[in-house]
C-alpha cells in the first residue's frame, strides 16, 4: 500500500527536529493522554451531546462563550479552515459589491479572496518600508487618515496585528480614527492569539477595541491547524449577518478534534498563560543573548514611528553580519535539527510558543554555531533596492478581473496590460500588482531589478509568465 503523505509526515516527526514553526502545540507537547488525547476515537459528528455548530445551543455554544469571555469579545465564532475563512468572513459580513475598502498592500492573499467574493473596490495603502533592513513593516495612523479623507465613502478598513515579523502597529490609534469616522475596523490577528494573554506583549485587538478579529490559535497557542477563532464586538457589526455568512463558509461536517482543541487551548492559555509566556521571553531573551555573540542581529528594540512594538515571543534572526542568506541558513539549520518557519533573503523566522522548552534552543543556538562557522563576506550594504510607492492604476474591481479570460505572457511584454493575479518580489513581500490594476514599465523593471539581486517574484507561472487578462 503506497502512502506518500503518511510517509512524509512520519519522516519529520521521525527526524525529532526542533519546530520552531506552527502549528503552536510543537508535536502536543502540552497535551497529556489523560486531558486530550488526540485518537482517531475523538473524530466525531453532530450527535446527541457534541451540539452543532451551525446552530450552537450545548456544549459547542458554552465554549464558545468561554472564548469570548477569555479574548475580550462580545461573541466569538470557532473556525475550521483558518483565519483564511475569517478574514472572508468580516470583510462579507460589513461591505458588499460596490463598497469602498481600506486594505494594506501587504496584506494576506485571502483578502483579494474576498473582495472577489465580495465585489467591493479596495483603496490600497503602502505600509512602512525600512530601507536598511529591506522590511516592510505596517500602516502608520497618519496614512489612514489620509486614505479616509481621499476616500470617505470608506466602510471598512482591515488590518493587520502582528505582521509575519512580529511587527505590531499603532493599532489603539488607527483603531480610534476609524471609529471617529464610522468605519469598521477588521483585524488580521492571525499571529496575535496570544497576546490577550500577556500584558508585556502588544496590544490584542481586543485591547483596541476593534470591531471585527480573526486568530490563527494553530500559530501561537496550542490548538490544531486550521483552528482558528473570529471575534465580533457589538455595535457596528450585524451579529446576525455574521452568523449567517459564518455558516455560509463554514463546512456542514466540522472537525471536532479542531473545535476541541480550540476549547482545550483557551483553556490552557487562561489558567498557564501567563506564567509560561513569562518562562518563554525568559529563554528567548537568554537565546538572544547567545545568538548575538555569533554575529547574529535578533532585532532587540526595533522601532519606527509606524510600528508600536514587536511580539517577544518572535524570534527574528537576521544573517546580514554572516554574509548568509535566510534561504541558505534555513536548510543548514535543517540539517543540524531545527525547522524554522520562514526565511527571506537575509532573515529567519522562528515561531516561539508556550511549548517550546530550553532544550528546544540550546538546539538553535547549536545549529546556529555552524552559521557563524560558514560565514562569508557580508553582502555590499550600499546596495539598495528600488521599491516603488507608485500605486498603479485601478482599471476595475479584483472580482470583475476574477471573471475575465485569462492569458499569461512573459514580463518584458506586460506593461499596457491588465493584472488577472498577485504579482510582486521578496523582498518586500509587497504585491506589486493586483487583480484589476493596469502594469507598467517601471513596477516590471522593479521586479526584475530585485530578481536579478538574488530576490524571489510570487504569483507567476512555473515558467515565469504573468497572468494578465486577455486582448
Amino acid at each position: 500500500m503506497k502512502t506518500p503523505l503518511v510517509q512524509a509526515v512520519l519522516d519529520y516527526v521521525n527526524e525529532n527536529t526542533a519546530r520552531f514553526h506552527m502549528p503552536g502545540h510543537k508535536g502536543g507537547k502540552l497535551v497529556s493522554p489523560s486531558c486530550f488525547n488526540l485518537s482517531w476515537s475523538y473524530d466525531l459528528t453532530e450527535i446527541p451531546g457534541t451540539d452543532n455548530l451551525h446552530a450552537p445551543a450545548g456544549a459547542v455554544k458554552e465554549a464558545q462563550e468561554l472564548a469570548a469571555r477569555a479574548f475580550g469579545s462580545d461573541a466569538c465564532f470557532f473556525l475550521v479552515n483558518g483565519t483564511t475563512s475569517g478574514v472572508q468572513m468580516m470583510l462579507l459580513a460589513t461591505i458588499g459589491p460596490g463598497d469602498t475598502v481600506i486594505v494594506p498592500r501587504n496584506c494576506h492573499k485571502s483578502v483579494w479572496d474576498a473582495l472577489v467574493l465580495s465585489g467591493a473596490r479596495p483603496v490600497y495603502v503602502w505600509p512602512g518600508y525600512d530601507e536598511e533592513r529591506d522590511l516592510a513593516t505596517q500602516v502608520s495612523p497618519e496614512d489612514v487618515r489620509l486614505a479616509i479623507e481621499q476616500n470617505p465613502q470608506a466602510g471598512a478598513m482591515m488590518i493587520v496585528n502582528p505582521s509575519y515579523y512580529g511587527l505590531a502597529p499603532r493599532l489603539e490609534e488607527i483603531c480610534s480614527i476609524l471609529d471617529e469616522h464610522g468605519i469598521v475596523s477588521l483585524v488580521d490577528e492571525a499571529h496575535g492569539t496570544h497576546f490577550v494573554f500577556h500584558p508585556g506583549l502588544p496590544k490584542s485587538a481586543a485591547d483596541c477595541k476593534a470591531d471585527l478579529w480573526a486568530q490563527s490559535a494553530h500559530k501561537t497557542i496550542p490548538a490544531l491547524t486550521q483552528a482558528s477563532y473570529l471575534h465580533a464586538r457589538r455595535g457596528r457589526v450585524d451579529l446576525n449577518r455574521l452568523r449567517h455568512i459564518h455558516s455560509m463558509l463554514t463546512t456542514t461536517s466540522p472537525s471536532y478534534l479542531l473545535m476541541a482543541s480550540l476549547d482545550w487551548a483557551r483553556a490552557y492559555m487562561e489558567v498557564t498563560g501567563r506564567r509560561e509566556t513569562d518562562r518563554l521571553l525568559d529563554i528567548i531573551a537568554d537565546a538572544k543573548r547567545k545568538l548575538r555573540q555569533l554575529g547574529i542581529d535578533t532585532m532587540d528594540g526595533y522601532t519606527r514611528p509606524e510600528v508600536e512594538s514587536m511580539d517577544g515571543t518572535r524570534l527574528v534572526l537576521d544573517l546580514r553580519d554572516l554574509g548568509l542568506t535566510g534561504f541558505e541558513a534555513e536548510v543548514v539549520l535543517r540539517r543540524h535539527g531545527v525547522q524554522v518557519e520562514m526565511a527571506d533573503m537575509r532573515r529567519l523566522v522562528c515561531i516561539c510558543t508556550v511549548a517550546d522548552t530550553q532544550a528546544d534552543f540550546e538546539r538553535l543556538i547549536g545549529a546556529c554555531r555552524v552559521l557563524w562557522d560558514q560565514r562569508r563576506q557580508p553582502r555590499d550594504k550600499g546596495i539598495k533596492l528600488s521599491i516603488s510607492r507608485e500605486m498603479p492604476r485601478q482599471e476595475m474591481s479584483p472580482k470583475e478581473a476574477f471573471y475575465r479570460k485569462t492569458a499569461h505572457i512573459p514580463l518584458e511584454a506586460s506593461p499596457g496590460r491588465v493584472c488577472a493575479g498577485i504579482i510582486g518580489a521578496y523582498p518586500p513581500g509587497i504585491p506589486a500588482f493586483c487583480p484589476g490594476e493596469l502594469i507598467d514599465k517601471g513596477g516590471i523593471a522593479g521586479l526584475l531589478e530585485i530578481k536579478a539581486m538574488g530576490g524571489r517574484l510570487f504569483g507567476l507561472t512555473e515558467d515565469g509568465l504573468i497572468p494578465v487578462l486577455a486582448e
